[in-house]
């Protein structure tokens, strides 16, 4: 599959809710990708909720970026967002089911907490890897997430 048969129909489907909320949404796919070893629709689930996350988490005003580029072997799709960031101590446990950032957030405000625990299913099990990174509180998230190349 080409990356774009992935970004694509969950950017169309995301955009205007990043517009709603006044967020600004950059996409930049790199044009030397080669096509990927992946399951299209998990591919999309994975993509977005990480998109999905950065909206939730990212206040008006603010920015998410969705990056598509080659690395060795393999394609990593890329979601900066300029939101309320993560502290260190939250960062090796984003990944576990039922986990929570904002612990104040409750079922009925929002997602189930099991997102990012499918996400890194869908993608191990795809062969890829997935990651976050975050300089703290404030400071924004970076969550990205590789398939291989075909």
């Amino acid at each position: 599959h080409l990356a774009q048969a992935i970004v694509n129909p969950v950017v169309e489907r995301m955009r205007p809710q990043f517009v709603d909320k006044t967020i600004e949404f950059d996409v930049l796919i790199a044009a030397d990708l080669p096509a990927v070893q992946a399951d299209c629709d998990r591919a999309i689930q994975i993509l977005t909720n990480l998109l999905g996350n950065a909206l939730h988490y990212t206040p008006s005003g603010g920015q998410v970026r969705l990056a598509v580029y080659r690395e060795p072997g393999a394609v990593c799709f890329s979601v900066k967002d300029t939101g309320i960031g993560l502290t260190d101590e939250s960062l090796p446990h984003v990944f576990q089911r039922f986990y929570r950032v904002d612990k104040s957030r409750s079922r009925g405000s929002g997602g189930t907490g099991i997102g990012l625990t499918v996400a890194i299913h869908l993608v191990e099990a795809q062969g890829g890897q997935i990651g976050v990174a975050s300089a703290g509180l404030g400071q924004g998230s970076h969550f990205w997430f590789t398939l291989p190349a075909a």
